[in-house]
């Protein structure tokens, strides 16, 4: 079998260059006029590079050729401000990493389309500004223990700039890492050795005034004792003497009553001298009776006859 070709015929080339230029435009009808957003994005459509509206997540439909569609997150973002060179009020430097998040309202996607196209670049570079000014403000010596404020004050700062100027919402600013330089590390060494002795000088002098709190109290229970003992032998001193007191007391008014008594009985009977004088006599006459001093008499009663004599 022969084939014979006899030249291109224009008839035939017209019809098949019609059917490619139709299914071109069949494929782009197809695939240029559908898209989809993403879950927590929001499409911008623009026609001819102008803004025409937004589109929530989902399939949606544009023209082709004359639409086309930007998406943005409206889910937490950050930047990264990578070993960011800033210096401190007494001139000395630190590489600062931070971390920026923040996050897009869905209404405010038309502003950033139309105005601020590289947001995220705004974003940084305002992050790194405000954090170069809160560092600036202290003194090298100060950095370590007031990191927690000077993110504080770099998110606010940032915050208000960023909501301000491009409607974007900052909900965080973390300072991840500190690079001293070795001036700044030899400031800060020599810092926490100050603070160190400070803190143990401090705890010395609290020792030292629990052990003279412990010792006042040694000596006010030594001296409560001391009085408490002295007290105790005073009242029993006392106690002592007034019973003595009361025991003369008693003897006395005995021998007062016993006096009374033998006047009164001297008063009574003339004899009861003579009496006292028997009752003490032991029957011996004196041994010795010096000079002219008479010898003892004794009255005796004279005894009437006895019965037989």
């Amino acid at each position: 079998m022969h084939f014979r070709y006899d030249g291109a015929n224009p008839r035939t080339i017209a019809r098949y260059g019609a059917l490619a230029v139709g299914a071109l435009v069949v494929l782009s009808l197809l695939f240029g006029t559908g898209y989809t957003i993403d879950q927590k994005n929001v499409g911008v459509v623009s026609r001819f590079g102008a803004f025409s509206r937004t589109a929530g997540p989902g399939l949606h439909f544009k023209l082709p050729w004359v639409e086309s569609v930007v998406e943005y997150s409206t889910a937490t973002q950050q930047v990264a401000i990578q070993k960011s060179e800033v210096f401190t009020a007494d001139n000395q430097g630190v590489n600062v990493t931070m971390l920026v998040q923040f996050n897009v309202p869905d209404g405010d996607v038309q502003n950033l389309y139309e105005h601020v196209p590289f947001y995220e670049q705004r974003i940084y570079t305002l992050a790194n500004d405000r954090m170069k000014s809160a560092f600036g403000r202290r003194q090298v010596s100060d950095v370590p223990s007031a990191r927690s404020l000077i993110e504080s004050e770099i998110k606010a700062d940032v915050a208000a700039q960023a909501l301000k100027l491009y409607g974007i919402e900052v909900s965080e600013v973390q300072i991840t890492d500190l690079d001293y330089t070795e001036a700044f590390r030899h400031a800060i060494d020599m810092m926490t050795r100050a603070k160190a002795e400070v803190t143990r000088s401090e705890q010395l002098r609290q020792q030292a005034v629990i052990d003279a709190e412990r010792q006042q109290i040694a000596a006010q229970a030594n001296a409560n004792a001391a009085v408490a003992a002295a007290e105790g032998e005073a009242r029993s001193i006392r106690a002592k003497s007034e019973a003595e007191a009361a025991a003369t007391r008693v003897k006395g008014e005995a021998e007062a009553d016993a006096i009374r008594a033998q006047a009164a009985a001297l008063g009574a009977s003339p004899n009861y001298v003579t009496y006292t004088q028997a009752r003490r006599w032991d029957g011996r006459l004196p041994a010795t009776i010096l000079g002219s001093q008479p010898v003892p008499m004794m009255t005796m009663p004279v005894m009437g006859p006895m019965n037989g004599h």
